[in-house]
């Protein structure tokens, strides 16, 4: 036999699947279209957004991370209110928008069907906390993020426990510096579990050491980073460490349980996580800490929301949940029985945020979000609770 007798076989050849595909551009374009389009609604109703009052009062850089600060900063040099209160909305509902058409690509790539998936996200963007978020206040939209990359990036560590995965989580977790005062010192025990990942790092100290270093060094740069900005731009630190400082200035016992219980009311979907990990005979490997970082993370936060000096709203635990719940979905692949539970699980969530006001509740925003709605969904946000 010589080469002329073997038949000729193309090389298989890899396809890269496009990640701004019509259908993802679309689903961006017209969440952000609806998104920006509720926003000036709550706008012409007369609210004044909380962020848009705080930069009025002169508070805005008293609470909130550094990169709502920032934002907060820019955003004050716009000289009039009405310009202040578009600028805001139209930055939340860019980064909404794209982070819905992220969400549908990546849901459609790990097997929803596009009724699903377009399913979920209108449910997200129906939950009152998302049109809070949304219309009333965005400095949580950092903290939303962080949660919702780092539940993959867990993933991919629990995966593989390699070096490169751990480095992939140790740059993200700046955005936990940056994002709140509150979830900073959720990088030392994320690096410290980064480091154990690894099979060296825990049989080995000098390989752990290592493997901490190089999950939390990122950090350390841009904190680094930040300092000499403000050195240089000849900004008072004590100013820009207001908020981390004065944080945990007063550390007390709040309403611990009442707190927790709003995750349990205004997110069920942390359910999911709990079920998906007694869940037999799943169609690929059982990845247990990620789900249960779902809940642990949004946990943390939300008793220290009530333990710390913090003007954190009861909401945002809640869509903190949400943001690493839907981050998780798009990384998992679910059996079809699951899946239905999970669109089960946040549509219990989006009623029970609209209902259920015992826990949280703002009369003037939701007055303002249902002006000009027909009377009975008016009075479905109006009513002090059900």
């Amino acid at each position: 036999m010589t080469t002329l007798d073997l038949p000729l076989v193309a090389p298989a050849v890899p396809t890269v699947r496009k990640f701004w595909r019509p259908a993802t551009i679309i689903v961006a374009a017209a969440s952000t279209i609806i998104l920006v389009a509720v926003a000036q609604h709550v706008i012409d109703s007369g609210y004044l957004r909380r962020d848009a009052q705080a930069l009025q009062e002169g508070d805005a850089w008293r609470t909130g991370g550094w990169l709502s600060q920032v934002v907060l900063r820019v955003v004050s040099l716009l000289p009039q209110v009405w310009m202040q209160q578009m600028a805001l909305s139209l930055t939340g509902a860019l980064v909404c928008g794209l982070a819905f058409g992220v969400l549908y690509d990546r849901l459609r790539s790990n097997g929803w069907f596009a009724l699903g998936a377009i399913a979920l996200l209108i449910a997200l963007a129906l939950h009152a906390g998302s049109l809070y978020t949304l219309s009333a206040s965005s400095r949580a939209i950092p903290l939303y993020l962080a949660f919702a990359v780092l539940i993959p990036a867990i993933r991919s560590l629990e995966d593989v426990g390699d070096v490169q995965s751990a480095i992939g989580l140790g740059l993200l977790l700046p955005m936990l510096l940056l994002a709140s005062p509150i979830t900073t010192p959720l990088i030392i025990p994320i690096a410290i579990g980064a480091a154990l990942a690894e099979p060296d790092g825990r049989r080995d100290p000098r390989a752990f050491a290592a493997m901490l270093l190089v999950a939390i060094l990122p950090t350390l740069i841009v904190a680094v980073g930040i300092f000499g900005f403000l050195v240089q731009a000849h900004i008072d630190v004590a100013d820009a460490l207001f908020a981390y400082v004065a944080a945990y200035s007063d550390i007390h016992l709040g309403d611990v349980l009442g707190s927790v219980a709003t995750l349990a009311v205004y997110a069920p979907v942390l359910l999911v996580p709990l079920v998906y990990c007694v869940w037999p005979n799943l169609p690929e490997k059982r990845h247990m800490f990620s789900a249960l970082a779902i809940i642990a993370m949004p946990l943390y936060l939300a008793v220290a929301r009530v333990t710390l000096n913090t003007a954190m709203t009861p909401i945002v635990p809640p869509m903190a949940l949400l943001a690493a719940f839907m981050s998780w979905l798009a990384f998992v692949r679910l059996p079809v029985a699951l899946r239905i539970f999970a669109l089960a699980m946040l549509v219990l969530a989006v009623a029970a945020s609209w209902t259920q006001t015992g826990l949280w509740y703002d009369a003037e925003w939701r007055g303002a979000l249902l002006y000009g709605l027909p009377e009975s969904l008016g009075n479905l946000g109006l009513r002090p609770g059900v």
